[in-house]
């Protein structure tokens, strides 16, 4: 049993479901790669908001309802949660210094991701000469647009490193030199 995905499976997950997965699916995604994870986990993380909600949609066709979905980037969520968990970090002291910054930063990216796709829809309509010229504005901003975030998850965690030096690295309640 792992303790948590590796880059390269949480890669593979969000290309191979970019629209989102079904608890069932994300449950899953973690069992089919030998890292444990529960419906029963996932649905502590949603109320402690360690993980969004999910999201309804429709199916197709008469009387067949709808499900919840969750999106795409729960699995990056959940496994940093799992690897910070095996290093000891508790429920609360995750809630309360590494999520503080995540949500903004999801949705910034998905914020530039879809800006950009429209600028790029748009631009395919004007003729080639603006096309060119409009394009590689358009690289410009993109490049803005990476260079933003990767500040942005460089400060984040220089924010988060700052604060390790004074969190003890125990299992237990009392350290190896308390006194209980």
């Amino acid at each position: 049993m792992h303790v948590a995905l590796t880059e390269a499976q949480v890669r593979e997950i969000e290309a191979a479901t970019p629209e989102g997965l079904s608890s069932q699916e994300l449950v899953a995604a973690f069992a089919s790669r030998d890292v444990k994870f529960t419906e029963a986990t996932l649905r502590k993380y949603v109320q402690l908001g360690l993980v969004p909600r999910s999201r309804r949609v429709g199916r197709k066709g008469k009387h067949l309802g709808s499900r919840g979905i969750y999106p795409v980037r729960a699995v990056r969520r959940i496994n940093a949660i799992k690897k910070l968990m095996a290093e000891h970090y508790t429920i609360e002291e995750i809630q309360a210094r590494f999520l503080t910054f995540k949500d903004s930063i999801e949705i910034l990216d998905e914020a530039l991701a879809e800006l950009v796709r429209l600028f790029e829809e748009r631009i395919a309509n004007h003729d080639p000469e603006a096309r060119a010229r409009l394009g590689s504005e358009l690289a410009a901003v993109r490049t803005s647009a990476t260079e933003l975030l990767e500040g942005v998850h460089r400060l984040e965690k220089m924010i988060l490193h700052a604060g390790d030096a004074a969190r003890p690295r125990g299992g237990g309640a009392a350290g190896a030199t308390e006194l209980l």
